[in-house]
């Protein structure tokens, strides 16, 4: 029953989110991505080619079991996580940047994931299924609609967007919270079983990630950031469901909680980043002050 519920919610969580983002943006933020064109090309070269290469690596390199091997490879090629955008605002990252990449990696993944997915069934001798309409019915569905009519109420209907807004991002809260903890009380035990060569192997790749989008999204800290987020996560719902398309029987159930563990970890994960970056944040900030109280020149 909980499993059932969380499930439900977790698909349906992403449209609110989209919803809520929508109400705040503005129809022409979409032309940053025209403005700064080589920022986007380096973040997508990462994110989607990169990333996998590294989890490829990292998986050979530890030589994990199957199953352990399929999680952390389906979560590496499954782009587009929403709580990158979440995440963002908490990291001071340039919300912008954040919710263009989601668009451009949503919009890269129909095919991306179906062409990474077969060259994985190749490499692992696995079965899994993600065909382009699998992709398309969760991301382009899920994602971009709700976006577009949250600017459009925000762009006809402003005093609309502006009371609604506040409440949509409540409710999304609340709901995210509640999920958080159910998915504890299911993945919890499965973080026990991890072997731990994994979650060496996870960290591995989470750190690697994010540094390598730190790098992509130069010169300005506010980018980085947000591409470096876009790198380090990944879309937990679109990883669970090709799960559950490919094995509908135990073994779905067993991978899908460890891609459940697997997000505990990555978050976890991606704390030294964190608070690299808050203290170059400070470093910077402290050498924009005048010293001992003086007047900036």
């Amino acid at each position: 029953m909980l499993r059932s519920v969380i499930a439900f919610v977790l698909s349906n969580i992403v449209t609110l989110f989209m919803f809520s983002e929508g109400l705040a943006r503005e129809p022409g933020e979409i032309r940053h991505v025209l403005e700064r064109p080589a920022l986007y090309v380096r973040a997508l070269v990462v994110v989607l080619l990169f990333v996998p290469l590294v989890a490829l690596g990292v998986v050979y390199a530890f030589r994990l079991p199957t199953v352990l091997a399929s999680a952390i490879l389906l979560m590496a090629v499954c782009p587009g996580a929403p709580l990158q955008v979440n995440q963002a605002k908490s990291l001071g990252a340039n919300p912008t940047t954040s919710i263009n990449l989601l668009l451009l990696l949503s919009v890269c993944a129909l095919v991306t994931v179906p062409a990474w997915v077969g060259v994985l069934d190749r490499l692992l001798g696995v079965e899994f299924e993600a065909s382009p309409d699998l992709v398309f019915r969760l991301l382009a569905v899920k994602i971009l609609p709700p976006l577009a009519v949250g600017i459009a109420v925000r762009h006809y209907l402003p005093r609309v967007a502006r009371a609604v807004a506040p409440w949509c991002s409540r409710v999304f809260t609340v709901l995210l919270i509640a999920v958080s903890v159910g998915l504890l009380f299911i993945v919890g035990p499965k973080l026990i079983h991890v072997a731990w060569l994994a979650v060496v192997a996870l960290v591995m790749l989470v750190t690697v990630s994010a540094l390598l989008g730190h790098w992509a999204g130069g010169p300005r800290m506010e980018d980085r950031k947000a591409v470096a987020l876009a790198a380090a996560f990944a879309h937990p719902v679109l990883s669970m469901t090709i799960i559950i398309q490919s094995y509908p029987n135990y073994r779905a159930l067993e991978v899908a909680g460890i891609v459940g563990a697997f997000v505990v970890i990555r978050l976890l994960a991606l704390t030294p980043y964190r608070m690299w970056v808050k203290r170059q944040g400070e470093h910077e900030g402290s050498k924009r002050l005048p010293p001992h109280g003086g007047v900036p020149a």
